[in-house]
Formats: structure tokens, sequence, C-alpha cells
């Protein structure tokens, strides 16, 4: 039972520590895995306690209460009875993924009204320009980079790319009439000094927000999960909506692992004027990501 102890003891502390991500970068990506943490410590509480330790028991169990206080809210949610609206559909392809029949295949399929495709390469391009899909495609990708975002939209849309280069902002900017749709791939977080450019970029994010008086949507690759210190702050600073709530966890990546490791990363953020009526993820399609489909109505 020691052992038990100290180990439910050590996963607890870490748990806590993981809310500081703000303040230490491994402790962002520790945070990433707030769910795992979670189970962790409620499982080493219900052992402590069974076992009669009482007091280390009711420690690591109001630390477990306050993991899931975080947790808890992406598995509450109302249902919507309502017609949507608007689909989007956000799925990173992998760069140097060849499933190029299927995707198209399951975009015709998805009927949805946008569809943003990151880290596309010239392959990818060529495919979807000769794909004969009913869609407008604009690229993001300059000559200089292996792969940028692709936009897909049912009908003709001003699409303003923000760049795509390690410090640019990595977002495209749709406008669908009175909704304005930014789509996000900041950088994957794997150094300190990339986290702090993703963080940046997060910032870039939420000014852009701030700077529109109209509906907006936010919707990508986000290389954060729901507990990541920018996301919080970024849902903080523009009072967006998180599409996840009600729904789950949602793992989208990597797909290649197994569950235990896999993360929340790829989001649909939105303003109060839509409502989520449905949220699914798609099949897998030789990517380490799977497509995520947000069905929105106005409200």
């Amino acid at each position: 039972m020691i052992l038990i102890a100290v180990i439910s003891a050590a996963v607890a502390v870490v748990s806590v520590l993981a809310f500081f991500g703000d303040r230490w970068w491994t402790l962002d990506l520790v945070a990433s895995f707030r769910p795992q943490l979670t189970l962790g410590v409620m499982v080493g509480a219900a052992i402590l306690l069974m076992g009669r330790w009482w007091r280390t028991g009711l420690v690591v169990g109001s630390v477990a209460v306050l993991n899931l206080v975080v947790v808890v809210p992406v598995f509450l949610g109302e249902d919507v009875e309502a017609e949507a609206d608007l689909r989007v559909v956000s799925f990173n392809l992998l760069a140097d993924n060849e499933e190029f029949a299927r995707v198209i295949e399951f975009i015709e399929k998805s009927d949805a009204d946008v569809v943003v495709l990151h880290e596309a390469s010239r392959p990818w391009e060529v495919a979807l320009d000769s794909a004969d899909i009913g869609y407008q495609v604009t690229r993001s990708r300059t000559e200089d980079l292996i792969f940028g975002t692709l936009v897909l939209t049912r009908d003709p849309a001003e699409v303003i790319s923000y760049g795509f280069s390690v410090d640019e902002p990595r977002a495209i900017e749709i406008s669908l009439g009175p909704v304005t749709v930014l789509a996000v791939h900041p950088l994957a977080p794997s150094t300190e000094e990339r986290m702090a450019i993703r963080n940046g970029q997060f910032g870039w994010y939420s000014d852009w927000v701030t700077a529109r008086s109209g509906d907006v949507i936010v919707v990508g690759d986000f290389n954060a999960t729901p507990w990541s210190s920018p996301f919080r702050r970024l849902i903080a600073d523009t009072g967006l909506h998180n599409s996840q709530r009600g729904y789950g966890l949602e793992l989208t990546y990597p797909t290649r692992s197994i569950v235990p490791a896999q993360v929340s990363i790829d989001h649909l953020l939105h303003s109060d004027g839509f409502t989520v009526v449905n949220r699914e993820l798609g099949p897998s399609m030789g990517s380490d990501h799977v497509p995520l489909i947000v069905d929105l109505a106005r409200t």
C-alpha cells in the first residue's frame, strides 16, 4: 500500500503542477494528458480509501475532484434540436499521406460547406485541383514551404492567408457573408522555442477574434488540448465556445497510438451566434489525425 500511496501522491502532484503550464513549457505538455492524469488520481484515491489510508486517500481524492472540475465540462452539454445551417470539416492530411482517393471520396460524401485541409503538400494540391468535387479550392502554400492549408468552399468566398512560415500566424481567413472563419494550424510545441512561437500564434488568434464584430468560427489543428494554457486563455479572452462540450474527449491524434496516448487537438470554436447541432470524428484515412466534422445552426 505504501507504493500505491507514493505513486498516487506523485501523480496528484504532477496533475496540480500541470495547471501552471504558462510558467514552464514542459508542464503544458503534461496538461495535454489531463484526462489520463485525472483517471490515475481517481484510481489511486479509491485504492487508498479502500485500504483505509484515510488521510492520504482524502488528499489524493481532493486532487481528483479538482481535476474532474476541469475535465467533466467536455461531457456536459444540451441536445440541440435544430437544422444545421453550416457544416465545417477540418482535417490534417499529413503531408506524405497518399490516400488521395479515400479523402476525396470522404469530402464528397461529407457535403460540407467549408473544408480546411492542413499539411496539404503539392501532391494534395494537384489531386484536389484535378478532382471534380464542386468546390472552390484555395491554397495557402508558397513555393518555399513543404505544406500549407487548403480551403474548399461550396460558394465563392474571399480567402486571405496570413502566412504559414514558422514565425507567421499560420492562419487563413474565410469570409462567408455574415460569418468569418479562421482556419488555424499553429506550430507543434515540441521544444520550448516552438511552444513560445505557438503561444504567440494563439495570441494573434485572440486579437483577430476580438477585432471582429460579427459571428466567427476558429477551426483547425490547434496543436493544443482544451487543458492547455494558451487554449484556455484563448477561450477566456474571446468568449468563444468550444464545440467539444457535450461530446466528450473526441480523441483526434495520434491515430497510430493506443487510446491512452491519444489527445484532443483538433477543434472548432464559435461565437455566441451559433449552437452546435452535431459534432463527430471521421474515419482514419492514412493520416495521424482523424477529420473533425461539426454542424452548426445560427441562433
